[in-house]
């Protein structure tokens, strides 16, 4: 079974920068919902990855590793209060 990072990988090989930009352009609609715009999503993303990777430098109570666990989910997603 292939992951999103494989299909992405394939893409990325096989696709021209203009039909990316094409492509990319596409996802603006969905900047319309009342959520984060898809490249603040890609950024919160790139951040929480980041800090997992520091997890050797930080004390053990600072860290829980959930980014493995399928039944985490982000604090990205909670709702407005």
């Amino acid at each position: 079974m292939e992951t999103i990072l494989d299909r992405l990988k394939k893409y990325f090989e096989n696709t021209s920068t203009e039909q990316v930009k094409e492509d990319w352009k596409k996802t603006e609609k969905y900047d319309q919902v009342d959520s984060p715009a898809v490249g603040a999503f890609f950024q919160e993303s790139k951040r929480l990855i980041d800090v997992g990777k520091l997890k050797e430098n930080l004390p053990s109570q600072n860290f829980i590793n959930n980014f493995k666990n399928p039944n985490f989910s982000s604090d990205f997603f909670l709702p407005k209060l």
